[in-house]
């Protein structure tokens, strides 16, 4: 359904999906755009934070130069973005703390795995396409089960460290359909080329340039929605009144004041989510690098840090990264970071932040191969309500924000 341009379009969270969906309709010539935020600032998992004049990331902070969206609203509100330094970096045993390094011999399957993926990424080209609609019933599986059929072990075992390392599950949980949408040929190949980039002055950065040039009304706690021939959504200080609303936020999380049909709660409580947790200590004579720690990227060493994280070579603030179990205490994650800090020959003498995330929305192997993603995208557009965020698409910032592109496009 398109809407006249002065519809009243209300959108619900300030974060990246939010904030491009309203850049879009933006864009499109829609003069009536309202985003309601809970919190008091805008880019939700982008979290920068400052320390002695300088910016550290808590949340998402890369973006490939295949992210032509991101890096374009980037030039556009004139952000800076640097290349990644990727030559510090290191892998530790997760048992002896001691360096690991690949063999020749290793070295030589996995340039053959590569090539071996690059057919198979070719095979499944549609999950170029933001969404998951019509996913090929074989990446429903586990990734592990999908590695082992194709001979690809020894390439998942470096994935793993850029994918369940930054947050979003373990092989042997996580459909394929996931990892293959987290890595198409030209993120691979932009490893390869080392064509990362980063924000210098944090990303939270541009999603805040963004929102100030909308309306964006802080601190909006929604107490209800409900949907009639308008809808209207009520929070603890006002009540507005919209044509359209897109849910730009956790659907899960919307269940607690929307008025939801049945197909929706259905749909929205089996989202799943992981305990990821992000620790910014002071650490003294410790390595000038970033590290991954491969022996800790699975389900059994919850609490103990799966990379680490020097954002500047003269300064001792590290961020460590974890999985916990959701009643896990800090205290017992810090025990495990601190046991790594003191493998390498470093101490950690402080906590300076910490931050728990509710991290990776995403769906089982036996919903996905349900058609979870078919049911949701044919709900589109149902009492004017749209759904944006990052179940629709990857829990990045460029798949986050090219989903919610592509549906204002399609509707708006």
């Amino acid at each position: 359904m398109k809407y006249a341009l002065d519809a009243r379009v209300g959108i619900v969270g300030a974060g990246a999906a939010g904030l491009s969906a309203a850049e879009t309709l933006r864009d499109r010539g829609y003069t009536s755009i309202t985003i309601l935020e809970r919190s008091e600032r805008a880019g939700g998992k982008c979290h920068s934070i400052q320390f002695e004049g300088r910016s550290y990331e808590l949340g998402a902070g890369v973006i490939s130069d295949s992210s032509r969206f991101v890096r374009g609203l980037a030039k556009k509100y004139d952000v800076p973005t640097k290349l990644v330094d990727f030559s510090a970096r290191m892998c530790v045993d997760s048992e002896t703390g001691k360096p690991m390094k690949r063999s020749a011999s290793e070295m030589r399957q996995l340039g053959a795995q590569v090539l071996r993926y690059y057919r198979l990424s070719r095979k499944y080209q549609t999950l170029l396409e933001p969404g998951f609609a019509n996913v090929a019933p074989e990446l429903s599986v586990p990734f592990a089960n999908f590695a082992k059929t194709h001979r690809i072990e020894l390439l998942a075992e470096e994935f793993a460290k850029y994918f369940t390392g930054f947050g979003y599950g373990f092989f042997d949980e996580v459909p394929a359909a996931y990892v293959l949408k987290y890595y198409p040929w030209d993120v691979v190949f932009a490893y390869f080329k080392q064509t990362f980039f980063k924000f210098p002055e944090g990303i939270q950065g541009l999603w805040e340039a963004i929102a100030k040039s909308h309306q964006v009304v802080y601190g909006a706690n929604i107490q209800t929605i409900e949907r009639g021939e308008a809808i209207t959504v009520t929070t603890e200080k006002a009540a507005f009144t919209f044509d359209a609303l897109i849910i730009a936020s956790p659907l899960d999380e919307a269940l607690r004041y929307l008025d939801a049909s049945e197909e929706e709660r259905a749909l929205f409580r089996k989202i799943r989510h992981y305990d990821y947790r992000t620790y910014g200590c002071m650490v003294k004579g410790f390595p000038k690098m970033t590290g991954y720690v491969p022996g800790n990227l699975n389900s059994t060493r919850l609490g103990r840090p799966v990379f680490w994280y020097q954002r500047y070579e003269d300064s001792d603030l590290y961020t460590f990264y974890t999985f916990g179990d959701w009643k896990m205490s800090d205290e017992d994650t810090l025990r495990h970071i601190r046991h790594t800090v003191e493998q390498l020959g470093g101490v950690l003498e402080t906590l300076h932040v910490a931050e728990r995330w509710k991290y990776f929305p995403h769906v089982s192997p036996d919903d996905m191969q349900d058609g979870y993603f078919d049911k949701l995208e044919a709900m589109q557009g149902e009492n004017h309500t749209y759904y944006a965020g990052e179940l629709l698409n990857f829990s990045t910032v460029a798949h986050t924000a090219s989903y919610a592109k592509k549906l204002v496009e399609r509707f708006f």
